[in-house]
């Protein structure tokens, strides 16, 4: 058994942790859900970065459409000049250019075809793209629905915590109160308050001195470790 002044410090302290715990979880879940919307904003941004390309090959080829369009008017315009033409030279000289504007036809007409078969396999590749992605953001927009709900339980269950904390040191001394407080700023990791076997701070493992151990056998006074600062408690069986 231990002073009841030590239990009540002991009870503090297990309060004083779940509020911590709590606290820290509320700390914890913005950065999780800024996380998930930062997947959801990449996922959309790729996905409209697609349809931006799909959308710019699919206006070349209406380019390509006009100017194969534009050569051809070309070549009528060729053509009925031929049929105006009385000098054997200048008829040739026609139809030379005609002959490359057809060339010129094939030319384009072979671009658009090539470009017609990378459209249709890039509309297959952007439909299976927004089905995985929408698949994708709709299970990180039910996680972002989860963790909003963690958040605000949690923060409920904080003021549970914060609450029984506040009970269990309006119980304590104002002195001891503040020791506590004091040691647990100045360690780098939990418990505060540590029981002593065979001579040994269990916090951090080494031997107190005999007046440590002595004072922590009495139980009559708060006694801190003379290695790590923590509080000591004595435990009798």
């Amino acid at each position: 058994m231990v002073a009841e002044w030590m239990q009540k410090l002991l009870i503090l302290q297990d309060r004083d942790a779940r509020r911590d715990s709590v606290q820290a979880q509320i700390d914890r879940i913005p950065s999780e859900m800024a996380k998930e919307r930062a997947r959801i904003d990449e996922i959309q941004s790729a996905l409209e970065e697609r349809r931006r390309g799909l959308k710019a090959m699919e206006a070349r080829r209406l380019d390509l459409e006009g100017e194969v369009a534009g050569v051809e008017e070309t070549i009528v315009k060729y053509k009925t000049q031929q049929m105006q033409v009385k000098k054997n030279e200048e008829y040739a000289a026609l139809e030379k250019e005609i002959e490359n504007q057809k060339a010129r036809v094939s030319e384009l007409e072979d671009m658009e075809l090539q470009l017609m078969e990378a459209i249709e396999v890039e509309q297959e590749a952007l439909k299976e793209a927004l089905e995985s992605g929408q698949a994708e953001v709709a299970t990180l927009e039910a996680h972002l629905e989860r963790l909003e709900k963690n958040l605000q339980s949690s923060k409920e269950e904080l003021g549970d915590a914060v609450r029984a904390v506040e009970a269990c040191e309006a119980e304590l001394e104002a002195g001891v109160l503040q020791q506590y407080h004091y040691v647990k700023r100045q360690i780098k990791r939990p418990p505060v308050v540590v029981a002593l076997k065979d001579g040994r701070c269990l916090g951090c493992h080494l031997k107190v001195s005999g007046d440590v151990e002595s004072t922590a056998r009495r139980g009559t006074e708060l006694v801190r470790c003379d290695s790590c600062g923590r509080i000591l408690y004595f435990e009798r069986s």
